[in-house]
Parts: C-alpha cells; sequence; structure tokens
C-alpha cells in the first residue's frame, strides 16, 4: 500500500472515511467555504479545482472560511486553505478570513502557519450560510496524490517548523509521483 494511502486510510479498525464534507458559495467576487465535520484528503479534490478556478478570476475581493462546524481537519486540508490563502494573497492582494469556534482547530491552524495568509477569528454565531455541498467525482489515484502532495508542500513553504514535519513526508510522496507518471508513460 502506498504511503499516502496509509496516510489517509489506515487505523487499527478499519478505514478512516471522511464524515464531513466542504460547502461553497459565492457572492459579488466573495468566496465562501465551509468545512463541516471531519474533512480529510478525500474532501480536497473538487476545493483544489475550485481554487484553480477562482485562481483565474478577476474579480475576486474576498474569502472566507468557515471552521465553525469542523470538528476535524487533516494536514492535506489545511495545506489546500494554505494555499488558497497564499494565491489570494500573491495575485489578488487580498488576505482571507478564517472563521473557528473549536480552540483545537484554531490552534492547529496558527501552529500550521496559516495566520501568516488568513486574519483568523473566534466566531461564535449561529448563522446559516447558503452554501452547497462540493461534489468529490473524479477521485483518481494520481489526483488524490497530486493533491495531498500539493498540499504539504504548500505547508512546508509557510514556516520552518512544517517544513522539517513535511519534508520526509513530501519526498516519498513526490517517488510515488515519479513512479506513477513513469508507469504513465510507458503505458502510453
Amino acid at each position: 500500500m502506498a504511503l499516502w494511502d496509509n496516510l489517509l486510510s489506515s487505523s487499527e479498525n478499519g478505514i478512516y472515511m471522511s464524515t464531513g464534507h466542504v460547502e461553497y458559495a459565492s457572492l459579488n467576487g466573495t468566496h465562501i467555504f465551509k468545512l463541516i465535520g471531519e474533512v480529510r484528503a478525500q474532501s480536497c479534490i473538487s476545493l483544489d479545482k475550485l481554487l484553480n478556478k477562482i485562481e483565474q478570476q478577476k474579480n475576486v475581493i474576498g474569502a472566507i472560511v468557515d471552521l465553525t462546524q469542523t470538528t476535524f481537519i487533516d494536514s492535506t486540508v489545511l495545506g489546500i486553505l494554505a494555499k488558497l490563502g497564499l494565491k489570494l494573497k500573491q495575485i489578488h492582494h487580498i488576505q482571507a478570513v478564517m472563521l473557528s469556534t473549536n480552540s483545537d482547530i484554531t490552534t492547529l491552524a496558527n501552529s500550521m502557519g496559516l495566520g501568516q495568509v488568513f486574519v483568523i477569528l473566534n466566531y461564535c454565531a449561529n448563522s446559516e450560510v447558503c452554501t452547497r455541498a462540493l461534489i468529490e467525482d473524479n477521485i483518481t489515484h494520481s489526483n488524490m496524490l497530486n493533491t495531498v502532495l500539493d498540499a504539504h508542500k504548500t505547508l512546508m513553504k509557510l514556516n520552518e517548523s512544517n517544513q522539517n514535519m513535511f519534508e520526509p513526508l513530501v519526498k516519498q510522496l513526490q517517488k510515488e509521483q515519479d513512479s506513477l507518471d513513469k508507469t504513465t508513460q510507458q503505458n502510453a
């Protein structure tokens, strides 16, 4: 089993399945991402694709990441969020807002350096936002590997601690991706 497969899905009692999801809404150039429940790497491919589309848009004026209903978030998801924050700063010159009511989630986000690219607010309101669930389509081994690798590379860019923590994982994932690319080229 590949390293990232172990990272994402193995446990002593079987397989971890994401019991959470990501919802999204957009209004007049402001993008809202709501992460609900236990959000893991399996929920990130559609989010990553969406971020690539948003990156190309001209009218982006803001982004809000709502973690008020998030009970767990893995490092791949944090890396995708870091990518969002970095791209918004670099391309659109705006700083996104992250809302959190869970001190553990807030501490984790800050420890990974997301406070450098987001304004992280402890949010205590119970307002409903009109979002829709992102549909997880086209989840392949290759897509998942690319998403996990890119997310962790982005986390490594945020600080030295992340660099040290994720460098072995990224090296292993890169080897797997290179091997997969080689196999794909040979089959073409």
